[in-house]
């Protein structure tokens, strides 16, 4: 066994060449004595060079990776073969460091991580905006141009006139945060009669059929193989990552509205961001104090549009088509939020017309003045605790799907409110056709 190493700053990238096993452990071992140094956080492992694996290697491994957690730091694999990922599988220690396909897709990884460090790190130094809704400690997160990439069109799905040719499949990892109207299966029979409002977040994806029963179901893959594709006649997909991080506080007792905590967002932004157009997509992990939902109750597929040829939102047929809180249908739980809102105080003329009306519509239910539209989807669990400083929205979200108790999936009305949230911002840039979907009837069933 030798080993070659790179150090970037508080990263650490070994690559080991040789057999893993008790005497090639030992020679890691060293090796990693000598180049851990106080200022490494993280280390990746490129193991493309490693053709044997023992559980002698696979306890280096893991006494490093133990080392790292206690530094607030992670271990990360990357290229490991067949054989070796076939031990790591047996010995059951799969779920206990991330494993990626590449080099550079685990390295993304550790920076990630390290820049959460460096957040909790600095704190009390955050940027700090105070708002009569609450306070916002903002975080740096990426640079790259967001968007919101669309399959579809809002106001087929409103005036009920889906049909087969309307439907698109898509990848699970091509829609990580995202809402819609769609469902899961094989066949095209399976779901187009049922089809109802959707959400995809941090690589869950979960919908209301509408068959009657009121109840929510969803798919949590651990691999994205393609086999099984979310089926969807309307989509807004989140791109390009998010720009910022904040961690919000209400100041009220029952919470902040979604609508007054969009709003403080836009406020926000007007004053400090320069690429600011008077959208932005979200992601948010939320305790809150009141979920108002709503749900469409029908698939609105042209065979049973309504008879007077107006849209399902429309005062005569929304009684028939949606059910609407009037009252909370959740209190004191813990959510995570896809959504899209536009700034109706600024001027939008920047983006295509004809895609900010595939996306944005008034929905009735949502009452008061408007100087916003908002469309948001919530996946809602049992409370769970929330850490005061969270910095790591993957992280996060991944912790609640795995530990939290499903209760329910909705679209949340502007009145739902929020005490706590950890809120990915995309400013976005542009609206744009999504380019990945499926047309369905290209397809093979």
């Amino acid at each position: 066994m030798n080993c070659s190493a790179e150090t970037r700053g508080p990263l650490l990238v070994l690559m080991p060449n040789g057999r893993l096993d008790a005497f090639g452990a030992n020679e890691l071992d060293q090796d990693i004595q000598q180049r851990l140094t106080d200022d490494i956080v993280c280390v990746t492992v490129d193991m493309i060079g490693v053709r044997y694996l023992s559980s002698a290697g696979l306890r280096t491994l893991m006494a490093l990776g133990k080392r790292l957690a206690q530094r607030g730091g992670a271990l990360a694999l990357a290229n490991v073969q067949g054989y070796c990922r076939s031990v790591i599988d047996i010995a059951g220690c799969a779920a206990v460091f991330p494993i990626f396909e590449s080099a550079a897709e685990a390295v993304a990884h550790c920076g990630d991580v390290i820049r959460e460090q460096a957040s909790l790190d600095e704190w009390d130094g955050l940027e700090e905006v105070e708002r009569d809704c609450g306070e916002f400690r903002i975080i740096p997160a990426g640079d790259d141009e967001g968007g919101i990439e669309i399959l579809g069109h809002i106001r087929d799905v409103l005036y009920a006139r889906i049909t087969p040719a309307h439907l698109c499949s898509k990848r699970f990892y091509e829609t990580e945060y995202s809402i819609g109207l769609g469902g899961l299966g094989d066949q095209v029979d399976d779901y187009f009669g049922i089809m109802g409002e959707m959400i995809t977040i941090g690589g869950t994806m979960v919908w209301l059929p509408t068959d009657g029963h009121d109840t929510p179901d969803f798919l949590i893959p651990r691999t994205d193989t393609g086999e099984v594709t979310l089926r969807t006649a309307f989509n807004a997909s989140i791109s390009g990552g998010f720009n910022e991080l904040t961690m919000f506080d209400s100041a009220e007792e029952n919470g902040t509205a979604i609508s007054a905590l969009y709003r403080a967002l836009f406020a926000i932004s007007k004053t400090r961001r320069d690429d600011y157009r008077g959208i932005i997509g979200i992601a948010v992990r939320a305790q809150m104090a009141s979920v108002f939902g709503s749900g469409v109750t029908k698939s609105p597929v042209e065979d049973i549009a309504p008879a007077n040829g107006e849209m399902i939102i429309d005062k005569s047929n929304i009684a028939e088509w949606f059910d609407c809180d009037s009252a909370p249908r959740h209190t004191d739980v813990t959510c995570l939020i896809s959504g899209i809102g536009a700034d109706l105080t600024v001027d939008l003329s920047a983006y295509d017309e004809e895609q900010l009306n595939s996306v944005f519509y008034m929905h009735p239910a949502n009452v008061g003045g408007k100087t916003e539209l908002l469309h948001n989807h919530g996946v809602i669990f049992t409370e769970l605790p929330m850490p005061d400083r969270a910095a790591n929205l993957e992280k996060e979200i991944k912790a609640v799907v795995e530990q939290g108790d499903f209760l329910d999936m909705r679209h949340l009305l502007d009145s739902s409110t929020v005490r706590r949230a950890l809120i990915g911002v995309s400013y976005t840039q542009t609206l744009r056709r999504d380019p990945r979907g499926t047309i369905l009837n290209e397809e093979k069933h």
